[in-house]
């Protein structure tokens, strides 16, 4: 491990790697739910933007030495979560996403909190995803025919 100053705690390096493998878990999850929804397009974009957000970690996993656990096996378990959310409609979808993901966001920040300085970078990128999912989500609520590009311009 290479790191300036102190090193970090078990529990901020345990949530690290925790928080990249449920983005897998993520872009697995929708993948798995665009077989659902007549919204393919938009929900495969959101697995885009879960990839995006995992690799955004992948320096910090690499750099602590962290080992994840078999991708085979994260996915597959991604995949599973889609029989949670399957019956829903996408409107119900969306709102469920509006009144969950906030929470998500708080989890992120206390990873910020827990950071050492130097990787909050690569950490404000992933919380970011969380971010431009729920205004995703939001928008297409409202009916606006734009409402991917909060996805595009975080992926940007």
């Amino acid at each position: 491990m290479i790191s300036k100053g102190p090193q970090p705690s078990d529990k901020y390096l345990e949530t690290l790697l925790a928080y990249y493998e449920e983005e897998i878990s993520g872009e697995a999850y929708f993948e798995a739910l665009a077989e659902h929804f007549d919204e393919r397009e938009k929900v495969l974009l959101l697995a885009r933007v879960e990839r995006y957000a995992a690799n955004s970690v992948v320096p910090l996993i690499e750099k602590y030495g962290l080992i994840p656990r078999d991708t085979a096996d994260i996915q597959r378990e991604g995949r599973g979560y889609r029989s949670l959310h399957q019956s829903l409609s996408w409107s119900e979808f969306m709102s469920y996403m509006v009144r969950r993901y906030p929470e998500y966001l708080v989890e992120f920040r206390s990873l910020e909190q827990m950071a050492p300085a130097e990787d909050l970078p690569a950490l404000k990128v992933l919380t970011g995803h969380e971010v431009a999912v729920i205004e995703f989500a939001k928008m297409e609520l409202a009916g606006d025919a734009d409402s991917v590009k909060p996805l595009h311009d975080y992926m940007a």
